[in-house]
């Protein structure tokens, strides 16, 4: 390919539009307006191409709305037609017959740096980041985001609670928490992998040169260590000052609510005592936050 990639990865609720909107901060740097392209995952069966087509279709229905409603049409740049144009194939081609390339026009002349975050991605087999490799090149920079385990799981609890409408205050949500653990459901199985932090890790580090873990906590509280580390990995001028304001406006914030109940927050943190016990390892900075308020970014 003519064009490098950066491509971010990592747990949901581990920052991944704060880093969607880091890097595309940089003027070298495109990254796609649909931050979650789920191109790979659908790709490789890992997504249902319905649940894809189903997401880009509603995204399509809100921004005829938007259109139609408009009395100018000032937002109709060219980051705004690739945001459409790929919403669009994506509601209408099969996964299999679309170019990953061709969904970042019109786009591709200016930049020669292109991007996306799509957490799922970090679940992959050796296999899948493999045919992931061959498809993005050797030199694509792949950004992994980790967070505390108990941290993530309760935010977690909370999108689930907010985005289904379930409108569980605090006691119901940490007795639907709970049961999730008791009954070990498809929710939960899927935390315990987006926790698995060293399985991705080993994986991806052994596929890709450019490959960068970063400890979400220190991203948020100290910034100026994380930077460089960006910079070198990504291969892009990154804005020192630029930087420290998008980290302070940390994005997707969720409504604060009482914390959980000490007895669980205990009982999860048993639960991924391993995980923890690993970040710690691999992170020099890195300090379990699994008893502090829970923050919800």
């Amino acid at each position: 390919m003519s064009h490098r990639f950066i491509i971010g990865i990592g747990s949901q609720r581990a920052g991944s539009t704060l880093l969607h909107r880091l890097i595309g901060d940089c003027i070298e740097v495109f990254m796609h307006p649909v931050k979650e392209l789920h191109y790979f995952d659908t790709l490789f069966g890992s997504r249902p191409q319905k649940a894809l087509a189903d997401f880009s279709r509603r995204q399509l229905s809100r921004e005829m709305d938007r259109i139609m409603a408009a009395k100018d049409y000032g937002f109709m740049s060219r980051r705004y037609k690739s945001f459409l144009r790929a919403n669009s194939i994506l509601a209408t081609t099969a996964i299999s017959d679309v170019d990953y390339l061709d969904l970042f026009r019109p786009c591709l002349r200016k930049y020669s740096v292109l991007g996306e975050v799509t957490p799922e991605y970090m679940l992959f087999d050796e296999e899948q980041v493999a045919r992931m490799r061959g498809m993005v090149g050797e030199d694509a920079t792949i950004i992994m985001l980790c967070r505390d385990p108990v941290q993530r799981l309760f935010s977690a609890a909370k999108l689930y609670n907010i985005y289904n409408a379930l409108r569980m205050n605090r006691l119901q949500l940490d007795a639907w928490l709970r049961r999730n653990l008791a009954e070990k459901t498809t929710w939960m199985l899927a935390q315990d992998s987006y926790n698995d932090y060293e399985r991705a890790i080993r994986i991806y580090r052994s596929v890709f040169p450019r490959f960068l873990a970063l400890s979400y906590e220190q991203l948020v509280t100290e910034p100026e260590s994380v930077l460089p580390l960006l910079r070198e990995a990504c291969n892009v001028t990154i804005d020192a000052v630029q930087f420290r304001t998008g980290v302070g406006k940390v994005s997707n914030r969720l409504e604060e609510v009482e914390p959980p109940d000490a007895e669980l927050v205990t009982q999860v943190t048993e639960r991924y005592a391993a995980q923890i016990a690993f970040l710690s390892d691999f992170f020099p900075h890195y300090k379990s936050r699994a008893l502090a308020p829970c923050s919800d970014t």
